[in-house]
């Protein structure tokens, strides 16, 4: 059972006690999903505009009658909508945040009620904004291992801009995920964008999307163990001449594909895992730029599927999310070295899963070839 925030509806800025400014949105689709968690079992947060349409929407009552695992919280306006969502975040293991939250909101709401004596028809008043604060962007402050899922509406975008505004969200917020939509092409065209870039995209009904993103709030993810450098190494001269030859194995391979890694900003996407024999695996490492070579690889020392851990040599050092999934391939189709790239091939499918989970890394193995769907192909290198 997993501890859920789901906040839905608008969030509005005040002109007055009266008089607000909001986005147009109803939050059917979150509050459903909200409504699907809760059959899971999950224990899940509904954080509610006060002006929310139950009539339109849905029945909350209903939905707190049928499922005792939700619970309801509302809001009035933005500043009080961020002081829910950041002393509700430290709560719990996943956060959506569906709810349309208007950029510009009033700099001094009037109290009471806007005067109009004095004024006649058509005269114009002056009324000064400011730029909301990004409440996202302070949700994994507030909790590191919170499991994030944003989202990101634009109106007449083209995919391309729509994807990138994603991306560019899941990046500042560091979200797990962001479900991107275009309100001028329809709100039930949903596409779920992933930290490697792949976009799985939702038409028409949401339970393929509700199940979706369901399974990434449930994932669980391998852990990394260091094992310290100064560990004695038998046969020292040996391994040292294996680890000389697999480092320049790994760089031939690099220098023969670095086009093929694919650039977001500073960093490339793409893996490889060269075999040390006797040893381990030498693997490229969590986070590398452009020129990366052996000198940033990570040395996988043991890899333990059972207990989803990955035991590397050096303290801080962190190997590719890939690396399970690479070094599985490789020891199963006895391979020197098992590359990932952001291309597709002709080889078996498999479905599409978040890098670094147990589900993509545990996965079935088709073959010494195949594609990840929307992801890349791995391939054994012989």
């Amino acid at each position: 059972m997993k501890r859920i925030l789901v906040t839905a509806g608008c969030v509005y800025g005040r002109l007055d006690d009266n008089k607000l400014v909001g986005n147009r949105v109803r939050g059917i689709w979150a509050t459903k999903f909200a409504s699907h968690l809760a059959r899971k079992d999950h224990e899940v947060t509904v954080l509610l505009p006060d002006t929310f349409d139950k009539d339109k929407a849905l029945n909350l009552v209903q939905l707190q009658n049928l499922h005792g695992g939700v619970q309801v919280v509302t809001h009035n306006g933005f500043y009080d909508y961020m002081e829910k969502c950041l002393n509700l975040a430290p709560e719990m293991d996943a956060a959506v945040l569906a709810a349309a939250v208007v950029n510009w909101i009033p700099t001094d709401p009037v109290k009471g009620k806007m005067v109009t004596k004095g004024y006649q028809e058509q005269d114009r008043i002056s009324i000064e904004f400011e730029l909301a604060p990004r409440v996202i962007n302070w949700m994994k402050t507030a909790n590191p291992n919170l499991t994030l899922i944003g989202c990101k509406m634009l109106i007449g975008a083209n995919h391309e801009d729509l994807i990138d505004a994603a991306y560019n969200l899941l990046l500042t917020a560091r979200c797990n995920i962001v479900v991107a939509n275009d309100m001028a092409h329809g709100l039930k065209t949903k596409h779920i964008v992933h930290k490697d870039r792949a976009v799985i995209s939702h038409k028409g009904a949401f339970d393929n999307l509700y199940s979706d993103l369901t399974d990434i709030i449930e994932d669980e993810y391998y852990q990394t163990v260091s094992v310290p450098r100064h560990v004695s190494i038998k046969g020292e001269p040996h391994w040292k001449q294996q680890m000389r030859e697999s480092c320049q194995r790994f760089d031939a391979i690099v220098d023969e594909n670095r086009d093929r890694f694919m650039p977001v900003g500073q960093r490339v996407f793409g893996a490889l895992a060269v075999r040390v024999p006797d040893f381990g695996w030498l693997t490229s490492p969590r986070e590398k730029g452009k020129m990366f070579s052996s000198k940033d690889a990570v040395v996988v020392t043991n890899l333990d599927t059972a207990a989803h851990q990955v035991s590397v040599w050096g303290i801080g050092n962190k190997a590719t999310l890939n690396a399970p999934l690479l070094i599985r391939t490789g020891e199963a189709f006895e391979a020197d070295a098992v590359l990932h790239l952001h291309d597709e091939m002709v080889a078996p499918n498999v479905v599409h899963a978040p890098p670094g989970t147990i589900r993509d890394n545990n996965r079935h193995i088709p073959g010494p070839e195949f594609n990840i769907e929307h992801h890349g192909f791995i391939r054994c290198l012989f």
